[in-house]
């Protein structure tokens, strides 16, 4: 029986970053908002951005039997996206926040369910309905935060009712999917327990901690599994480092990116916080893609 993600395939994995997370909410008790957020942004630095900075090596190998004008269309598309999404936050911040929720939510869903289930189901919403759990789980509970930020994004203000009634739905979804699978439901007993544990660490954490944990403990550290699994195939000695150094450059440019806006461009300090997300977003959407393309490939499948 597989628990959890196909990169954390045994109970020692699940029970191991399960009880990080119930470590961190009682750390929460006595962790000063400017330390939680400090970590959380330690952690998105770090393994955030690491999980999605080997995309051009992923496309290099799923393309790797096409031609070379069909591979550079390809990174040049990449490319495209990536500076669509920092324009889509500069000039419409309404779409792009909007765009972001959604293809966050299916990208989440995505990772941690794919190849666990047979073809029969419809992935498409399954996946979003997972993701948007998440999403509107952290929403309802850090509601004042979140909708400062929506805000500070959109200037349209978000009755805290709208988060409830889309997490009621994005479950009562979800749940029907458990229902129509042949899955036992024993199979789906370490995801209830997951989603009570975040619950718990959402009310206690702030919102960047609680988001950040998740993202980096549960996202983007079995990502990285996923994706050096498909990349070397378990054909070369320390993968895992070889994969540091692969996607060393593009992590550098990243931070140096986003430390060059905060110096140089003049936003209050109450924007730090909608500003870091946004960039978390705007490198989002390139990646997600590309994971998608990931999983559907039979070295994906195999991993």
């Amino acid at each position: 029986m597989n628990f959890l993600t196909r990169s954390f395939s045994t109970q020692k994995y699940f029970f191991s970053f399960l009880g990080i997370s119930l470590i961190s909410v009682i750390f929460c008790f006595f962790g000063s908002i400017w330390v939680q957020n400090l970590i959380a942004s330690v952690g998105i630095l770090t393994f955030g951005i690491l999980h999605g900075a080997n995309d051009l090596k992923i496309i290099a190998k799923k393309s790797s039997f096409q031609s070379t004008s069909y591979r550079f269309k390809f990174f040049v598309l990449y490319i495209i996206i990536v500076l669509l999404g920092i324009a889509l936050f500069f000039y419409i911040p309404k779409i792009a926040l909007f765009s972001f929720v959604l293809v966050s939510c299916y990208h989440f869903g995505e990772q941690h369910w794919s190849g666990r289930f047979d073809d029969k189901l419809d992935s498409l919403v399954f996946y979003f309905s997972y993701g948007a759990i998440i999403f509107f789980l952290l929403f309802s509970i850090q509601y004042t935060s979140t909708s400062e930020i929506n805000f500070q994004n959109t200037s349209i203000p978000i009755p805290k009712d709208f988060f409830w009634i889309c997490l009621g739905i994005s479950f009562l979804v979800f749940f029907t999917f458990i229902i129509r699978s042949n899955k036992k439901l024993n199979f789906f007993v370490f995801e209830f327990i997951l989603l009570g544990a975040l619950a718990l660490l959402f009310s206690q954490a702030t919102l960047l901690f609680g988001f950040g944990l998740y993202f980096v403990l549960w996202h983007s550290i079995p990502s990285l599994n996923s994706q050096i699994d498909y990349i070397y195939e378990h054909n070369i000695k320390n993968p895992i480092i070889q994969y540091i150094r692969s996607a060393l450059v593009y992590w550098i440019l990243a931070l140096i990116g986003l430390a060059l806006f905060y110096f140089y461009v003049d936003v209050s300090q109450e924007q730090y916080l909608s500003i870091f997300f946004s960039f978390i977003a705007a490198i989002t959407f390139p990646h997600a893609v590309v994971m998608g393309l990931m999983f559907q490939s039979k070295g994906a499948n195999e991993a």
